[in-house]
């Protein structure tokens, strides 16, 4: 009796399918949500700027987009190498190395995207103040990066969330109050919604992790493969950009604004669109790494490396495949059907595409299939710390979506987006090789792996 009262009692506890609901729905904004605040920001101060002056804030958003892939593509490779070092020092409880590493990635970052940003703002023909205002929020951006992915390891998603939906807030209201219409103010308030976070963000962690006097280091360099991962996770965000730098600065495409900031009328909202509807994809993609892929991987470790039976091994290993399974068949039918629904629509006329051109919004919205299933198998290789074929299939990601894009240029106009279709196609499946040539011998690469580290740590 005693049994069956314990397990009524669980079943009593479940929670019921609204608030599971309601759960799910929480975890999945805490991973697009900051997406979808700044779309919602920028979307009323450009509407409003709109119904003003009669004129779309050109200049504003060009200017937000180019800080936001330099700062993307200088951030994204140092922040990954912090947390890989922060998981580390997490589990050994040294605290004071999260600080002292922390404010090491801060100096370096302002040095680094001052020193890139500076030069591209001499080639434009904007006023000074405009200049630094670019170069500041470039630096802004990076820096929010940066203690986004500390916040994101330190599994504080909910609270980074509060702060920059805070931090929009605060925009749109100084942005309605001040009747702000010029470039300048317009990104003089975005940066304050971009401020809050990042700088409540670096309170917290210094609050929580401070331990003695704040030393500058910049261990995480230091770390095993930081080369590879470095320069994989860099290729990775310029071949994510590159269609889009080939599309705003080729002259068969391109619409110039100033020497420096180009954009392409037939590509930039169409990406846009299709990019936003990609959110569905990674929320999929970040809830299942950590709820089908982390779990199984880690119990697997700890039994490997503890001599448990081969049969507590094998269920571990079944419970990682059948998850990369389910977290990729998820992609292909839930979001691949809602991507084929959302064509289908537009194509019997229910919705109506605002640009021309209906063909590249078709192939970028289903290379957005692809590419989330490529992401994934990336996460799960950065995951299992097999750098080197990180670094390969990056590679090839980047350079069949630069061919690609342009010879869908040369091509013509019904032929643009292409390129990014095809380079996802071929890099999910060349990822979904990889991830299952390396998933079938794990066992080998764990021993192999500790009995390198072991003979280095003996030289």
């Amino acid at each position: 009796m005693a049994g069956l009262s314990l397990l009524l009692q669980r079943h009593l506890k479940k929670p019921a399918l609204s608030h599971l609901g309601v759960r799910e729905a929480i975890a999945a904004f805490e991973a697009v949500g900051p997406w979808f605040l700044t779309l919602f920001a920028l979307s009323v101060m450009g509407m409003t700027v709109h119904l003003a002056t009669h004129k779309p804030p050109i200049l504003f958003y060009l200017i937000l987009t180019y800080a936001s892939a330099i700062s993307l593509i200088i951030s994204a490779p140092l922040h990954t190498l912090l947390n890989r070092f922060l998981a580390d020092e997490l589990f050994l409880a040294n605290y004071q190395a999260i600080i002292d590493n922390l404010v090491g990635l801060t100096v370096m970052m302002v040095a680094v995207c001052a020193a890139v940003t500076l030069p591209l703002a001499l080639i434009s023909d904007m006023a000074w103040h405009l200049k630094l205002t670019f170069i500041g929020l470039t630096v802004l951006m990076s820096l929010l990066w940066c203690v986004s992915a500390v916040m994101s390891a330190l599994r504080k998603e909910r609270l980074l969330l509060a702060t920059y939906a805070v931090g929009m807030g605060l925009a749109i209201v100084l942005f309605m109050l001040a009747r702000i219409h010029d470039t300048q103010a317009m990104l003089l308030a975005f940066s304050l919604g971009v401020a809050v976070p990042a700088a409540h963000g670096f309170a917290f962690i210094i609050k929580v992790y401070l331990r003695q006097a704040i030393r500058i280091r910049w261990q995480f360099l230091a770390r095993r493969n930081a080369g590879h991962l470095f320069c994989s996770i860099a290729i990775f965000n310029l071949g994510f950009w590159c269609d889009k730098f080939i599309f705003w600065f080729h002259p068969a495409t391109s619409r110039r604004l100033d020497p420096l900031f180009h954009y392409s009328t037939d590509y930039d909202f169409p990406f846009f669109v299709a990019l936003t509807t990609m959110m569905l994809g990674s929320v999929m993609v970040y809830r299942g790494i950590r709820r089908k892929v982390s779990d199984p991987y880690e119990r697997f470790l700890f039994k490997l490396t503890h001599n448990f039976a081969f049969r507590e091994l094998a269920l571990e290993k079944f419970k990682l495949f059948n998850g990369i399974a389910e977290v990729s068949n998820a992609i292909i039918a839930l979001y691949g059907g809602m991507v084929v629904l959302v064509l289908f629509l537009v194509y019997v006329g229910v919705f109506s595409l605002p640009w021309p051109n209906p063909f590249v919004f078709h192939y970028l919205l289903l290379g957005t299939v692809f590419f989330s299933l490529y992401f994934f198998y990336f996460l799960i290789i950065q995951y299992l710390d097999d750098y080197g074929a990180l670094l390969w299939l990056n590679l090839i990601f980047a350079l069949v979506n630069a061919g690609g894009t342009l010879l869908s240029i040369h091509l013509g106009l019904p032929y643009y987006g292409t390129g990014f279709m095809v380079a996802a196609m071929v890099s999910a499946l060349v990822a979904y090789i990889m991830v299952n040539l390396r998933v079938g011998s794990l066992e080998y690469r764990v021993f192999r792996d500790a009995l390198e580290q072991a003979e280095k740590t003996k030289k």
